[in-house]
């Protein structure tokens, strides 16, 4: 199985990866912005090269292309780069045309793959702004009870809302420790305060800190989401009508398709939020590691003191330019060692000691009864995987080529074997059961799964007497009971 789609072309990452890939991505964007202001899809080869030579006049743009291997295969591309970066955005797939017999008149146009990468490209461009994610989870979830034959969309809604949100503060994990690197590279104050003012506290304090302390606030809104989506789980016939409405207006092709993808919906939503504080709590760290780090540059960078510390800041500051020799004779005539400030907590404490007593009975509430409609409804779900034709099927499985088979023998690897072999015993007092289901004493283990003791053998023609067997049938139900 591919991981790429079979019609992407086997060029479609040479431009990214040449030395003039800036050029290219800006050109394919330059193209897309002409298309856009024409209001058109496709526009004629000779009106977008003319367009073309406008933008790169207009913005003084010149790139020396001669390096590549192709350039200057066609005739007149040795004098015009945007000809052979036309050409070559079309052996790539970036772009096509629709041939007319004329190549001037030929219409150019971006591909599919080619949109894609543009979209790419912007968002790469484009930090986006995490505000609103919080809330939007949390509406969609309360549209779902309003407007249940649009359910299925308003949790798919919530659910991306949670990824967004997810990867916006990756992104900014990532982005702060980047701005971090930032401050150990700066050597100028100002420099570094540009960098802070201008990059960190609009990038990552306006964009992601702020909105999730104050506007898309999560310590708001993360418990009525958390019993949204519990309330949603909890109730069985109520997701059973939202599946149905979501089959009914094709966006699933079966209901347990559709029950699968719901459930799964729900249940990302609902773990996510639940440990979101941990997440949020990485993101404080490393935001306090930066300001901290920043901080202490800053006072040494500005420091003017002249005492034995204001001089190891000096002697710091001129660690690049100074040689080896320099560090050697300066550990010969200097010791230096960790000192830290004494506090109340550095003295030694005794462990207070600590009696414990019984205190009085605790009481606990009664498991609340679960309604006996909801019961049936799971049992019906789970019993109809094991309709009498499987069963006997997986008797005959089980038979093949022997006469009889022991629980001892029997290998019971999942939930779904461990109640196949349940439903073995409860579909024996069928008449026209194809085996015996004969339960003796004791148990067998299997792994984590316990069974009773039983032999299962081949039938040999069918009983008469119906009534007895279905005696012994029902003793064997208790029996597994």
């Amino acid at each position: 199985m591919g991981l790429l789609p079979k019609d992407l072309s086997p060029r479609f990452f040479n431009p990214l990866i040449s030395i003039h890939k800036e050029y290219y991505i800006h050109i394919l964007l330059t193209m897309e912005s002409i298309l856009s202001d024409a209001r058109q899809i496709a526009l004629p080869r000779s009106a977008m090269m003319r367009e073309l030579h406008r933008q790169l006049e207009r913005e003084n743009w010149r790139e020396d292309l001669s390096d590549e291997e192709d350039f200057g295969a066609n005739q007149n591309e040795t004098d015009d780069t945007a000809a052979y970066t036309v050409r070559k955005f079309v052996e790539s797939g970036w772009i096509d045309s629709d041939e007319s017999g004329d190549r001037a008149s030929d219409m150019v146009f971006i591909t599919l793959y080619g949109k894609k990468l543009t979209d790419f490209i912007r968002n790469l461009l484009q930090l986006e702004d995490q505000s609103g994610h919080v809330v939007n989870t949390y509406s969609n979830l309360q549209q779902v009870r309003l407007m249940p034959e649009n359910g299925y969309t308003c949790v798919k809604n919530a659910y991306e809302s949670t990824q967004r949100l997810l990867t916006s503060l990756e992104m900014m994990y990532s982005k702060i420790k980047s701005y971090y690197t930032l401050v150990l590279e700066n050597q100028r104050p100002e420099t570094l305060l540009q960098a802070h003012l201008n990059g960190y506290v609009h990038d990552v304090v306006d964009k992601v800190l702020f909105p999730l302390k104050v506007d898309d606030s999560v310590d708001r809104f993360k418990g009525p989401i958390l019993a949204a989506s519990a309330d949603l789980l909890s109730d069985t016939p109520f997701l059973n009508t939202v599946v149905r409405y979501a089959v009914q207006s094709r966006k699933e092709a079966a209901e347990e398709d559709a029950r699968a993808v719901l459930f799964k919906m729900l249940h990302f939503i609902h773990s996510r939020f639940d440990n979101i504080e941990a997440v949020i709590r990485q993101l404080d760290d490393r935001n306090n590691l930066y300001l901290r780090v920043t901080r202490q540059k800053l006072q040494y960078m500005l420091t003017m003191d002249t005492s034995l510390k204001g001089n190891i800041i000096s002697l710091l500051k001129r660690s690049k330019e100074e040689s080896d020799d320099f560090w050697q004779e300066l550990a010969q005539c200097c010791n230096f060692s960790e000192v830290g400030t004494i506090t109340d907590d550095s003295f030694y404490r005794p462990r207070r000691k600590r009696r414990h007593e019984r205190g009085g009975d605790v009481l606990t509430e009664p498991v609340p009864e679960v309604p006996e409609e909801e019961v049936n409804a799971v049992l019906n779900t789970v019993g109809s995987k094991f309709v009498r034709t499987k069963i006997n099927a997986f008797a005959s499985k089980l038979l093949q080529n022997r006469t009889s088979l022991s629980s001892q023998e029997l290998r019971v690897e999942n939930d779904e074997d461990y109640l196949m072999s349940i439903y073995l015993a409860t579909n024996s007092d069928d008449y026209e059961c194809p085996y015996r289901f004969d339960i003796g004493d004791g148990v067998s283990e299997h792994g984590q799964y316990t069974l009773p003791e039983f032999i299962l053998k081949k039938r040999r023609g069918k009983i008469a007497d119906r009534s007895g067997r279905r005696g012994n049938a029902g003793k064997n139900q208790e029996t597994l009971s």
